[in-house]
């Protein structure tokens, strides 16, 4: 079923194929996620500082695209290297939002703060920014 929902264009970025494996266990294993990932229309780029790549998710709400590079006008853009990028993955969800006052939420402010994670369009597209975040967690 999954295969249907991910679909990964950037099979020559490594780090994709990560991506498509969280996304397709998330949406298998806790199908609350669906309803997020449905409501979802978004572009969303990924630099990946340590490999030198970027891939975009574009979510239509029907599937999501692994694009290699960033693709169209992306409304919120994640750069730091693969594995903050993947820590991003533990920021638990409460109450339908990102909870950052344990020790990953803590972690990202810490992060977004010295620089090491920078995430455009945080301001401006904190509803993709919050979906994106739900769909992609692992908790």
């Amino acid at each position: 079923m999954t295969e249907q929902l991910v679909v990964n264009n950037a099979g020559d970025v490594p780090f994709s194929g990560i991506l498509a494996d969280v996304l397709k266990t998330n949406l298998e294993q806790k199908p609350h996620k669906l309803k997020t990932f449905r409501n979802l229309s978004a572009v969303v780029g990924i630099n990946v500082t340590d490999v030198g790549r970027s891939v975009s998710l574009v979510f239509t709400g029907e599937k999501v695209l692994i694009e290699e590079g960033i693709k169209e006008k992306p409304q919120v853009v994640i750069t730091a290297d693969s594995e903050t990028i993947m820590g991003l993955n533990f920021v638990n969800i409460k109450w339908g939002l990102p909870y950052y006052f344990d020790e990953a939420g803590r972690n990202v402010i810490k992060l977004l703060l010295s620089g090491q994670l920078k995430i455009q369009g945080l301001l401006l597209h904190p509803i993709i920014l919050t979906k994106v975040t739900k769909v992609m967690s692992v908790m």
